[in-house]
């Protein structure tokens, strides 16, 4: 894996991680009715629903250029 996936990956995660403790400290720290609290929460989660599936479409992008990358290195040194 080439430094420039790695750092897709790592900023993906890292980016997620920083939203989801924002959110909890925010949710934790700002008291509220029910209500408003299970709402925030359903709108978190379809928030979350869709980065996650931005952030799977990148790494499925990542890995198809890794596996390109790999057979097409494969390729030269089989014709070495």
């Amino acid at each position: 894996m080439s430094n420039g996936t790695r750092c897709v990956m790592v900023s993906s995660v890292t980016l997620v991680t920083g939203f989801l403790a924002g959110v909890a400290g925010g949710l934790l720290l700002a008291p509220q009715s029910g209500a408003r609290t299970r709402r925030q929460l359903r709108n978190l989660a379809e928030d979350l629903g869709e980065r996650a599936s931005l952030i799977a479409e990148d790494a499925k992008h990542v890995v198809e250029e890794a596996v390109d990358e790999v057979l097409e290195k494969g390729k030269r040194l089989a014709n070495k």
